[in-house]
Protein backbone atom coordinates (compact mmCIF):
# COMPACT_ATOMS: atom_id res chain seq x y z
CA UNK A 1 0.00 0.00 0.00
CA UNK A 2 1.72 3.16 -1.24
CA UNK A 3 0.43 6.69 -0.75
CA UNK A 4 -0.10 8.73 -3.91
CA UNK A 5 2.15 11.48 -2.62
CA UNK A 6 4.30 12.15 0.40
CA UNK A 7 2.75 14.84 2.62
CA UNK A 8 4.77 17.32 4.61
CA UNK A 9 3.91 17.81 8.28
CA UNK A 10 5.20 20.21 10.88
CA UNK A 11 5.19 19.47 14.59
CA UNK A 12 2.02 21.45 15.32
CA UNK A 13 -0.85 19.06 16.08
CA UNK A 14 1.05 16.27 14.37
CA UNK A 15 -1.33 13.57 15.61
CA UNK A 16 -4.29 15.43 14.12
CA UNK A 17 -2.50 16.01 10.83
CA UNK A 18 -1.63 12.34 10.41
CA UNK A 19 -5.19 11.32 11.33
CA UNK A 20 -6.84 13.80 8.95
CA UNK A 21 -4.53 12.89 6.08
CA UNK A 22 -5.13 9.13 6.42
CA UNK A 23 -8.84 9.67 7.00
CA UNK A 24 -9.13 11.63 3.77
CA UNK A 25 -7.12 9.03 1.86
CA UNK A 26 -9.61 6.35 2.98
CA UNK A 27 -12.78 8.43 2.53
CA UNK A 28 -11.67 9.55 -0.95
CA UNK A 29 -11.01 5.92 -1.87
CA UNK A 30 -7.28 6.45 -2.41
CA UNK A 31 -6.58 3.78 0.20
CA UNK A 32 -8.82 1.01 -1.09
CA UNK A 33 -11.16 -1.13 1.03
CA UNK A 34 -9.40 -4.27 2.16
CA UNK A 35 -5.87 -2.94 1.64
CA UNK A 36 -3.40 -3.87 4.35
CA UNK A 37 -1.86 -1.13 6.47
CA UNK A 38 1.89 -1.46 6.88
CA UNK A 39 3.08 0.55 9.89
CA UNK A 40 6.71 0.74 8.80
CA UNK A 41 5.78 1.76 5.27
CA UNK A 42 3.45 4.51 6.51
CA UNK A 43 6.02 5.79 8.98
CA UNK A 44 8.55 6.08 6.16
CA UNK A 45 6.07 7.65 3.71
CA UNK A 46 4.77 10.20 6.22
CA UNK A 47 8.08 10.84 7.95
CA UNK A 48 6.59 10.32 11.43
CA UNK A 49 7.27 8.10 14.41
CA UNK A 50 5.08 5.24 15.59
CA UNK A 51 3.29 7.26 18.31
CA UNK A 52 1.33 9.71 16.09
CA UNK A 53 0.64 6.95 13.60
CA UNK A 54 -0.72 4.65 16.31
CA UNK A 55 -2.89 7.47 17.65
CA UNK A 56 -4.26 8.18 14.15
CA UNK A 57 -5.03 4.51 13.49
CA UNK A 58 -6.84 4.19 16.84
CA UNK A 59 -9.06 7.12 15.84
CA UNK A 60 -9.65 5.62 12.40
CA UNK A 61 -10.68 2.37 14.05
CA UNK A 62 -13.19 4.32 16.16
CA UNK A 63 -14.52 5.85 12.91
CA UNK A 64 -14.99 2.31 11.51
CA UNK A 65 -12.60 3.16 8.68
CA UNK A 66 -10.04 0.50 9.60
CA UNK A 67 -10.27 -2.89 11.24
CA UNK A 68 -7.79 -5.06 13.14
CA UNK A 69 -7.92 -8.75 12.28
CA UNK A 70 -6.37 -11.07 14.88
CA UNK A 71 -3.13 -12.67 13.64
CA UNK A 72 -3.58 -10.98 10.26
CA UNK A 73 -2.95 -7.27 10.69
CA UNK A 74 -4.68 -3.92 10.19
CA UNK A 75 -6.75 -3.24 7.07
CA UNK A 76 -8.86 -0.51 5.54
CA UNK A 77 -12.42 -1.56 6.36
CA UNK A 78 -14.66 -2.95 3.66
CA UNK A 79 -18.28 -1.87 4.16
CA UNK A 80 -20.76 -4.72 4.30
CA UNK A 81 -24.19 -4.75 2.69
CA UNK A 82 -25.67 -4.43 6.18
CA UNK A 83 -23.46 -1.38 6.92
CA UNK A 84 -24.77 0.37 3.82
CA UNK A 85 -28.40 -0.51 4.55
CA UNK A 86 -28.11 0.61 8.18
CA UNK A 87 -26.55 3.99 7.32
CA UNK A 88 -29.08 4.87 4.63
CA UNK A 89 -32.11 3.52 6.50
CA UNK A 90 -31.19 5.90 9.33
CA UNK A 91 -30.24 8.75 7.03
CA UNK A 92 -33.49 8.83 5.03
CA UNK A 93 -35.95 9.82 7.79
CA UNK A 94 -33.42 12.17 9.40
CA UNK A 95 -32.82 14.14 6.22
CA UNK A 96 -36.53 14.18 5.42
CA UNK A 97 -37.07 15.70 8.86
CA UNK A 98 -34.26 18.20 8.19
CA UNK A 99 -36.09 19.35 5.05
CA UNK A 100 -39.22 20.15 7.04
CA UNK A 101 -37.39 21.79 9.94
CA UNK A 102 -35.00 23.82 7.80
CA UNK A 103 -37.39 25.15 5.16
CA UNK A 104 -38.75 28.14 7.15
CA UNK A 105 -35.28 29.23 8.27
CA UNK A 106 -33.31 29.26 5.01
CA UNK A 107 -33.06 32.79 3.54
CA UNK A 108 -34.30 33.38 0.00
CA UNK A 109 -30.83 34.28 -1.27
CA UNK A 110 -29.47 31.02 0.17
CA UNK A 111 -32.03 29.02 -1.82
CA UNK A 112 -31.03 30.94 -4.94
CA UNK A 113 -27.35 30.30 -4.27
CA UNK A 114 -27.93 26.56 -3.77
CA UNK A 115 -29.89 26.36 -7.00
CA UNK A 116 -27.22 28.24 -8.94
CA UNK A 117 -24.53 25.98 -7.49
CA UNK A 118 -26.47 22.93 -8.69
CA UNK A 119 -26.66 24.40 -12.20
CA UNK A 120 -22.93 25.06 -12.21
CA UNK A 121 -22.27 21.49 -11.11
CA UNK A 122 -24.28 20.21 -14.09
CA UNK A 123 -22.02 22.21 -16.40
CA UNK A 124 -18.93 20.78 -14.70
CA UNK A 125 -20.30 17.24 -15.04
CA UNK A 126 -20.94 17.82 -18.74
CA UNK A 127 -17.24 18.66 -19.01
CA UNK A 128 -16.32 15.45 -17.16
CA UNK A 129 -15.34 17.19 -13.91
CA UNK A 130 -16.87 15.34 -10.98
CA UNK A 131 -15.14 16.99 -8.00
CA UNK A 132 -17.54 19.99 -7.77
CA UNK A 133 -20.41 17.49 -7.44
CA UNK A 134 -18.99 16.09 -4.20
CA UNK A 135 -18.57 19.57 -2.74
CA UNK A 136 -22.03 20.70 -3.82
CA UNK A 137 -23.69 17.51 -2.58
CA UNK A 138 -22.24 17.78 0.91
CA UNK A 139 -22.89 21.53 0.98
CA UNK A 140 -26.59 21.06 0.26
CA UNK A 141 -27.08 18.34 2.84
CA UNK A 142 -25.04 20.15 5.49
CA UNK A 143 -27.03 23.34 4.84
CA UNK A 144 -30.36 21.59 5.40
CA UNK A 145 -29.10 19.86 8.53
CA UNK A 146 -27.63 23.07 9.94
CA UNK A 147 -30.78 25.12 9.29
CA UNK A 148 -32.90 22.46 11.01
CA UNK A 149 -31.75 24.07 14.29
CA UNK A 150 -32.19 20.66 15.91
CA UNK A 151 -29.07 19.83 17.91
CA UNK A 152 -29.87 16.13 18.24
CA UNK A 153 -30.39 15.72 14.51
CA UNK A 154 -27.20 17.67 13.80
CA UNK A 155 -25.21 15.51 16.22
CA UNK A 156 -26.48 12.24 14.75
CA UNK A 157 -25.81 13.34 11.20
CA UNK A 158 -22.30 14.51 12.16
CA UNK A 159 -21.60 10.98 13.43
CA UNK A 160 -22.63 9.56 10.02
CA UNK A 161 -20.78 12.16 7.94
CA UNK A 162 -17.60 10.20 7.21
CA UNK A 163 -19.40 7.06 6.10
CA UNK A 164 -21.87 9.02 3.97
CA UNK A 165 -19.05 10.89 2.24
CA UNK A 166 -17.11 7.66 1.68
CA UNK A 167 -20.10 5.82 0.25
CA UNK A 168 -20.91 8.80 -1.96
CA UNK A 169 -17.46 8.75 -3.54
CA UNK A 170 -17.60 4.98 -3.97
CA UNK A 171 -20.97 5.42 -5.71
CA UNK A 172 -19.74 7.55 -8.58
CA UNK A 173 -18.53 4.82 -10.91
CA UNK A 174 -20.18 6.69 -13.78
CA UNK A 175 -21.50 10.21 -14.37
CA UNK A 176 -25.14 9.18 -14.78
CA UNK A 177 -25.62 8.97 -11.01
CA UNK A 178 -24.32 12.46 -10.18
CA UNK A 179 -26.51 13.90 -12.95
CA UNK A 180 -29.56 12.20 -11.43
CA UNK A 181 -28.60 13.38 -7.95
CA UNK A 182 -28.19 17.00 -9.06
CA UNK A 183 -31.56 16.92 -10.81
CA UNK A 184 -33.18 15.82 -7.55
CA UNK A 185 -31.21 18.45 -5.63
CA UNK A 186 -32.74 21.14 -7.84
CA UNK A 187 -36.24 19.77 -7.34
CA UNK A 188 -35.78 19.60 -3.55
CA UNK A 189 -34.47 23.16 -3.36
CA UNK A 190 -37.29 24.47 -5.57
CA UNK A 191 -40.00 22.68 -3.58
CA UNK A 192 -38.59 24.01 -0.30
CA UNK A 193 -38.40 27.53 -1.71
CA UNK A 194 -42.09 27.37 -2.62
CA UNK A 195 -42.97 25.90 0.80
CA UNK A 196 -44.08 22.61 -0.78
CA UNK A 197 -42.80 20.71 2.22
CA UNK A 198 -44.51 17.35 1.66
CA UNK A 199 -43.19 17.30 -1.90
CA UNK A 200 -39.68 18.25 -0.74
CA UNK A 201 -39.70 15.53 1.93
CA UNK A 202 -40.81 12.94 -0.62
CA UNK A 203 -38.11 14.03 -3.06
CA UNK A 204 -35.45 13.80 -0.34
CA UNK A 205 -36.58 10.30 0.57
CA UNK A 206 -36.46 9.35 -3.12
CA UNK A 207 -32.97 10.83 -3.39
CA UNK A 208 -31.56 8.93 -0.40
CA UNK A 209 -33.23 5.71 -1.53
CA UNK A 210 -31.69 6.03 -5.00
CA UNK A 211 -28.23 6.58 -3.54
CA UNK A 212 -28.66 3.53 -1.31
CA UNK A 213 -29.83 1.43 -4.28
CA UNK A 214 -26.87 2.52 -6.42
CA UNK A 215 -24.32 1.73 -3.72
CA UNK A 216 -25.87 -1.67 -3.02
CA UNK A 217 -25.86 -2.37 -6.75
CA UNK A 218 -22.13 -1.70 -6.88
CA UNK A 219 -21.59 -3.78 -3.77
CA UNK A 220 -23.40 -6.72 -5.34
Amino acid sequence: MRLLKTPTFDNLNLNDRVYLYLRDQIVQNQLKPGSRIDYDELMADLGVSRTPLRDALNRLKHDNLIEVRPRSGTFVSTPSKKDIEDIYDVRKPLEAAAVQLAAPHIPKDRYEWLLEEARQVETELENGNIEPFFLSDRNLHRTLISYSHNNRLISIMDSLELQIKRFGIMMTTNLDRPFRAVELHKKIITAMFHAEIDKARSLMEQHIEEVKRDILSDYA
